[in-house]
């Protein structure tokens, strides 16, 4: 038990990185990455983001394993495109984004690094 919240801990702080990361980037690459908030929505955000991560992916991941398997891994991408989404339909206007290619590149991001929390303990 105390390693799921220590993973969900770790978990927040990654997110909350990321998306602070992708934030910076796309604000300078392409202005339509936006993030309307303080430090409490951020964090908020950033939880509802890792409770999807860890409750409704492996279900995901389950339910679209052909799939997966067909595309060679590549599906997982979409699947991290659709909790983001997720994401940010249960908390609206905070983060607010305006295009697929920014929606594709910010779930990359974020799951390269939530790749790190396997290695939590």
């Amino acid at each position: 038990m105390f390693t799921f919240f220590k993973r969900l801990g770790w978990g927040i702080a990654i997110n909350s990185l990321a998306i602070i990361l992708c934030e910076k980037i796309f604000n300078y690459l392409f202005q339509d990455f936006i993030f309307q908030g303080d430090f409490v929505s951020l964090i908020v955000f950033a939880t509802i983001l890792t409770l999807l991560n860890f409750l409704l992916k492996p279900i995901l991941k389950l339910v679209f394993l052909p799939v997966i398997w067909l595309s060679l891994g590549i599906f997982t991408l979409i699947i991290n495109l659709l909790i983001l989404k997720i994401a940010t339909i249960i908390v609206p206007d905070i983060l607010v984004i305006h295009s697929f290619l920014t929606w594709f590149l910010a779930s990359l991001i974020i799951s390269i690094l939530n790749s790190f929390l396997k290695f939590i303990k």
